[in-house]
């Protein structure tokens, strides 16, 4: 693969990316809210919204990845790539609004984030962004090197 056509093929992924986050943002809206009723001093729906849409760019991920791998297809290929991309971009995007919000201990390690709120117990939660952009880092490995 040529440069010329690594940069046409990421532009392309570049393109996918912004179209799959403003689809899966105007979907957070859809996000069953029942917060207000536990957290009445927090409005909740855009941070609840924001995790729902990436939730929704995780199933497509996930699906896109394991159905579509192996393809030659220069469309599938690129949806591969920008759902990991996009997925990573909301969830970390998500992970800034909740330490904005709660302003909790935040650390990344790898694979994972440790958070502590305040004196609730510390939580060790998968990142599942960081296995995204290693597919996405992954894939772009291999177009360079076999160019």
């Amino acid at each position: 693969m040529s440069f010329s056509k690594l940069i046409n093929y990421y532009s392309y992924v570049i393109a996918l990316t912004i179209l799959f986050i403003i689809v899966a943002l105007a979907l957070g809206p859809l996000a069953p809210i029942d917060e207000p009723t536990h957290f009445p001093n927090y409005d909740l729906e855009i941070p609840v919204g924001l995790s729902f849409s990436g939730f929704i760019l995780l199933i497509v991920f996930i699906i896109v990845t394991v159905l579509f791998w192996g393809s030659e297809s220069m469309l599938v290929n690129s949806i591969i790539d920008s759902s990991a991309l996009s997925f990573a971009i909301l969830n970390y995007l998500n992970f800034y609004l909740i330490y904005t919000i709660w302003k909790p201990e935040i650390y990344v390690l790898p694979l994972f984030f440790y958070v502590k709120y305040g004196s609730a117990p510390p939580e060790l939660i998968l990142d599942f962004g960081q296995i995204a952009l290693i597919v996405f880092f992954y894939r772009l490995y291999r177009r360079i090197k076999s160019r």
